[in-house]
């Protein structure tokens, strides 16, 4: 490249970062399409750029947004040749573990689990404690996906320890970990301890006004007073998170809350909004012509996984 093409490459390369920047801030806020249009932008401007390595880090961190915004299936494909042919840790880091958040998303664990255990290679030898940090809880959300309650425990434990100041870690993201551990806790019918940590979770989110994070730690903490059978404050919790589903970006969550929500109901003896939750579950399961019946017969709080 000649002197020129350098000197027009930088403010392109400088555009790039500065919306990459910006589309992480939104990332964590959970506003995704608007992260994603950003992120298409720093794109843009990365081709611009003339440098293929840099075009492989700004897509690889594009990925992060795609892969919350929607199915992702071309940028699983890009993103195993990003990984092949980067010899940039960092690059590699990103492929892999956004790779590894997509296979999450379509509930793929045997792929997802092996892009993770990459991604976590890769950040030990970068040694960053965000990187580790992220790459320790991918592997708690894998595990818990798998119904391995004590193994996720120990993997968000580990997430929380690297990620301790001084390393410069959003309290958002610990505050998220945070109520993961929370929700293994009660999984493991240690229950005041795991409403401990997802109230402490809560909060932070809350301060940081990222409600699209906010919908699993309302999922959580209705499970955990169903679990105490404390059906005001199950129903408190469980009636906000289900208004705040569509930010989620995963609207599957909505059948988790309406069974909490029934079952909250059914338990408190107030049968009709018990019919209402569970007629509503009901119709997004029409195969099976009497669910309602059987979930009034049988209480599943202590077999369900939220997290499957």
């Amino acid at each position: 490249m000649t002197g020129e093409g350098n000197a027009a490459a930088a403010p392109l390369r400088e555009r790039a970062e500065q919306l990459r920047d910006e589309a992480l801030r939104l990332l964590e806020k959970g506003d995704f399409l608007a992260s994603l249009g950003l992120y298409d932008e720093a794109l843009s401007s990365a081709r611009g750029s003339d440098d293929p390595a840099f075009v492989d880090w700004i897509y690889s961190c594009r990925a992060s947004a795609a892969a919350e915004a929607g199915p992702a299936n071309e940028e699983l494909v890009e993103l195993k040749r990003i990984l092949l042919r980067s010899s940039d840790l960092q690059t590699s880091f990103r492929a892999a573990y956004s790779e590894a958040r997509i296979y999450e998303l379509k509930r793929d664990f045997r792929k997802a689990l092996f892009y993770s255990r990459i991604a976590g290679e890769k950040a030990a030898a970068i040694g960053d404690p965000l990187l580790l940090a992220g790459a320790e809880s991918t592997r708690g959300a894998l595990l818990v996906a798998d119904s391995r309650f004590d193994a996720a425990a120990e993997a968000f434990e580990s997430s929380l320890r690297v990620s301790e100041p001084p390393a410069k870690v959003l309290p958002l993201w610990r505050a998220i970990w945070k109520d993961n551990l929370g929700y293994c806790r009660m999984a493991l019918d240690q229950v005041d301890d795991g409403l401990a940590l997802v109230h402490e979770a809560f909060a932070t989110i809350e301060e940081a006004g990222a409600k699209a994070h906010s919908v699993f730690p309302l999922l959580d903490l209705c499970f955990g007073y169903l679990k105490l059978d404390r059906y005001a404050e199950a129903r408190y919790f469980g009636e906000e998170g289900l208004e705040r589903v569509p930010l989620s970006g995963e609207p599957a969550i909505e059948k988790n809350f309406l069974y909490l929500l029934g079952e909250t109901c059914h338990l408190a003896g107030d049968e009709p909004a018990a019919q209402r939750y569970f007629d509503r579950l009901a119709a997004m399961y029409p195969e099976f012509r009497n669910l309602r019946a059987y979930l009034e017969v049988f209480d599943f709080r202590n077999v369900i996984n939220l997290r499957s």
